[in-house]
């Protein structure tokens, strides 16, 4: 008796289409269990052997708490927006959304061949007009809200305008980042462009100025993963660190919820683990050095203020703010040249590298507040903008890397 999967196989998918046989439902009595898989992006070469890799895994722990009882979703999707699509279209002509379509088409075909449990009614593809909309939808609320630290919630933005009206901002306890106090009649007297700006330091959805992995051949902004040793992985084209007002989210504002809420999961440790470290809540101090010979106080932030006795020199981010104010004239070179190299180093590769560091003298000194001491204040890539406040101070005794980079450059 001869084995004919092609048509065993193929009798059975038209089975569990015409039957739906995994088609969730509901309103079911069952205990619910929910498995969600990566979505793909649908590239026009279709899957490869690391779709099926994961799914294979996904699928085989489905079947078993369905066959245990459980009311099982296992959804499929596609993270459809690209810019692979878009540098497609734009060499060919082929419009994005057919391009994406017929992939997607690709992508389905196969992912039915192998035979997997998943709930196609819930299919989910973020370049349809009726998913995004919700991601819109989404951003608005955000926009639309700030957090109110005394409810431990997000609030409407017309709330606070309210108690601006009424109060000004000095009895606000909020998320934000509003450096001055104002009163109520400071708040009438604003301008509707100077609002906007005070609002906009309390928004949950927020403009800022970051520093971005602009590639200019490609027209777009790319993510680090995107980068490699400061060129593009698509196309090889170089790309430079660019300073570009851009939208942020005040997610630190939920880090305790979201840390005191994976007590509630019912997750492995190490993947808590890893979420804790994504979320990255830190306690420690601020503290303020004086700059010889300048007005400004250089702000850090550390987890062991105890250790300031061990500072000896100080190192900023290229990037920051002051710079261009404290480097000195015999540095000025040194230190451009320094900042286009960095300027070509995604953060990956910056804070990847642990036993070879690099660095530049600004030229300037700071005051350790305890000691009275000068000390020298360098820029060096390992330290990052958006990171803290962009400067740390040194402790080589205590810090390998500050160790590996005062042995490297003293």
């Amino acid at each position: 008796m001869h084995y004919h999967p092609e048509n065993i196989e193929s009798k059975w998918r038209k089975n569990w289409v015409d039957t739906q046989l995994y088609k969730v439902d509901n309103s079911s009595d069952k205990q619910k269990f929910y498995v969600l898989d990566m979505f793909p992006y649908p590239s026009g070469a279709g899957l490869h052997v690391g779709h099926p890799l994961g799914y294979i895994a996904s699928d085989i722990f489905s079947r078993y708490k369905r066959l245990k009882g459980f009311n099982v979703l296992h959804p499929m999707g596609y993270d459809a927006f690209g810019l692979p699509a878009e540098q497609y279209a734009i060499q060919t002509g082929v419009h994005p959304a057919v391009s994406t379509d017929e992939n997607i088409n690709r992508y389905r075909e196969q992912l039915d061949n192998i035979g997997f449990c998943y709930d196609w009614s819930r299919e989910v593809k973020t370049s349809d007009p009726s998913y995004y909309k919700w991601t819109q939808w989404i951003f608005l609320q955000l926009y639309s809200h700030y957090y109110d630290l005394t409810s431990n919630k997000a609030m409407p933005i017309d709330h606070l305008i309210a108690i601006f009206a009424q109060d000004g901002n000095k009895t606000i306890k909020a998320a934000n980042s509003q450096e001055s106090t104002f009163t109520a009649s400071d708040w009438q007297g604003m301008s509707a462009k100077q609002k906007d700006d005070v609002l906009m330091n309390y928004r949950l959805a927020y403009r800022k100025t970051g520093y971005v992995n602009w590639c200019e051949a490609l027209g777009t902004v790319l993510a680090n993963d995107e980068v490699k040793d400061g060129f593009s992985e698509r196309g090889g084209h170089p790309v430079e660190k660019k300073a570009m007002m851009q939208w942020s989210l005040r997610i630190t504002a939920y880090a305790e919820r979201l840390l005191n809420d994976l007590d509630t999961l019912e997750w492995s440790d190490a993947l808590k683990a890893m979420q804790r470290n994504w979320i990255g809540r830190s306690e420690g101090a601020q503290m303020f050095f004086d700059i010889v010979d300048h007005d400004q106080k250089l702000e850090i932030f550390t987890t062991r203020p105890d250790t300031i006795f061990g500072a000896t020199y100080m190192v900023l981010a290229p990037e920051h703010d002051m710079v261009t104010q404290i480097t000195t004239n015999d540095q000025k070179e040194a230190v451009a040249n320094y900042i286009d190299y960095v300027g070509s180093r995604s953060e990956v590769d910056r804070m990847a590298e642990v036993k070879e560091v690099t660095g530049v003298f600004t030229g300037a000194f700071a005051i350790n507040p305890f000691n009275g001491k000068k000390i020298p204040i360098w820029l060096g890539e390992y330290v990052l903008k958006d990171y803290g406040t962009g400067a740390i101070m040194a402790v080589p005794s205590d810090d390998e890397r500050d160790q590996v980079f005062a042995k490297n450059l003293d």
